[in-house]
């Protein structure tokens, strides 16, 4: 084979390849774009040749239910994230330090039993359980199911993080004199900075975007997917498309600082 029909058949290649992965981003991201190019339309139809319009942000931004909403969404994503950060860390932390070989292995792979279970189950489980100590549907009832929910995500990422963490700079502090607190406020929170960020924006993520706990448990007190679902009865119109056009870019840029943050290495 000659050089020249090598190099026809490697350009070949890297341009199908490129088609490819071209047509698969478009498969899935086609839908999220037509989505923002309808909630700029400045008539009530579908249509992606209608005008551009604002008008549809300025009718969610003065609309008392979906601005409370949105208050609650974010409030909701800000304690997930707290409440998880600082179980998952205090969890990973105790894992890798009082578990070794077998042991290790087994408490990690423990975490990923949530994942399998639908959250369906998780919301029907909660509503029940909520039912029968009497508390009550709450916008607290659902940031303890996104807990749940998120935390396991949480675990995973801190224990990866752990993993490659030198603990010997922990036991050096403690030889200078340092005491735990001392240590983990300066020497542990600042190396697993990147990775304790990671996961909180992830949780965000999580919480911002979920539906189907926050259904069973919101009670009225609803949030900003469950007031998308609940205006999809009465039709669909632009104004839709703009309230799920800030959720999408709410939760990509979560998504986004999530990926950016924690790939950073942990020494």
């Amino acid at each position: 084979m000659s050089r020249g029909h090598r190099r026809r058949r490697g350009v070949l290649g890297r341009l199908t390849a490129r088609t490819y992965v071209a047509l698969v981003i478009f498969f899935l991201f086609a839908p999220l774009l037509i989505v923002v190019v309808v909630s700029f339309n400045s008539t009530p139809n579908m249509n992606l040749h209608a005008g551009f319009s604002l008008r549809w942000y300025r009718q969610i931004a003065g609309d008392p239910l979906v601005v409370a909403a949105f208050g609650r969404t974010a409030l909701a994503a800000v304690c997930t994230a707290v409440i998880s950060a600082i179980l998952g860390l205090s969890g990973a932390l105790g894992a890798v330090r009082l578990t070794k070989g077998r042991w290790r292995t087994a408490v990690f792979t423990i975490p990923l039993i949530p994942l399998a279970v639908p959250a369906l189950l998780f919301g029907v489980g909660l509503a029940t359980f909520y039912h029968s100590i009497g508390i009550g549907f709450s916008i607290w009832a659902v940031i303890a199911g996104h807990v749940i929910l998120a935390l396991p995500f949480v675990f995973l990422v801190m224990g990866a993080a752990l993993e490659r963490f030198r603990f010997s700079l922990l036991e050096a502090a403690r030889d200078l004199g340092a005491g735990t607190f001392t240590i983990f406020r300066t020497v542990t929170m600042p190396l697993l900075r990147p990775a304790v960020l990671g996961a909180m924006f992830l949780s965000m993520a999580i919480s911002v975007d979920e539906f189907v706990i926050a259904f069973f448990t919101a009670g009225s007190q609803q949030t900003l997917p469950l007031v998308l679902y609940g205006r999809i009865n009465l039709g669909v119109n632009p104004g839709l498309n703009a309230i799920g056009s800030v959720l999408l870019v709410v939760t990509m840029a979560l998504a986004f600082l999530a990926a950016r943050t924690s790939v950073l290495e942990i020494p």
